[in-house]
């Protein structure tokens, strides 16, 4: 056998299978969205955001000052405030125009930067100083409510904005925030992938010991 020669093709073979192998781990990564998770926690409804959004190339309207939405849930308008309220850009939104559930609650208290959602009225509005890109991170909590209290009926996905003007999205699921952990079937293909490869680099490295011819 030409041993020469095979690893020259294995050497070329290697690139190849790092990238499937790649590949297969983006396969777990999830595009950032903004989302705001409702859920139950020691007795209260808090509704938390996470995500980032860009806003280059979205359309602007004039600043709204949403001092009646300082913290809020109004499904019967797909409505959601966090944080505290001030004179914010308005930027036009499509989506649903209505919750599952139904009525106005106020929250008992709220954290971070002001957002909010008004699907209704399809807007989404955000603290000025808000840079595109950067984490965005507020709540808003519901002293001694449930889910059901504040007329939620189901869990999980209950709506979809798109930002009009660019490929963002904003998203509302009932029920609290999980980390996007890659599938077992990718990860098991990558990891066997790689650990191939390195095994074939291995063999290419070791010298090859010829016995001693009778």
């Amino acid at each position: 056998m030409d041993f020469p020669l095979l690893a020259r093709h294995s050497n070329r073979l290697v690139p190849l299978l790092a990238a499937p192998a790649a590949l297969l781990l983006s396969q777990g990564q999830a595009k950032a969205v903004l989302t705001y998770n409702i859920f139950e926690s020691a007795g209260n409804v808090v509704v938390q955001t996470s995500g980032s959004l860009d806003f280059t190339g979205a359309t602007q309207s004039a600043p709204y000052f949403c001092s009646t939405f300082n913290g809020a849930i109004y499904s019967n308008y797909a409505a959601i405030c966090t944080g505290t309220d001030a004179l914010v850009p308005t930027y036009s939104i499509t989506g649903p125009g209505k919750f599952n559930g139904s009525g106005l609650f106020s929250a008992s208290s709220v954290t971070g930067i002001f957002t909010a959602l008004l699907g209704t009225n399809g807007v989404f509005m955000i603290d000025p100083a808000y840079i595109s890109n950067s984490p965005i991170v507020s709540s808003a909590t519901f002293n001694s409510q449930t889910l059901v209290t504040l007329n939620f009926t189901t869990t999980g996905l209950i709506g979809t904005w798109s930002l009009t003007g660019t490929s963002e999205t904003i998203q509302v699921i009932l029920g609290s925030p999980a980390a996007a952990v890659p599938g077992p079937l990718p990860l098991l293909g990558a990891g066997a992938a790689f650990g191939w490869s390195r095994r074939l680099r291995k063999r290419i490295a070791t010298p090859l010991i010829t016995p001693p011819q009778a």
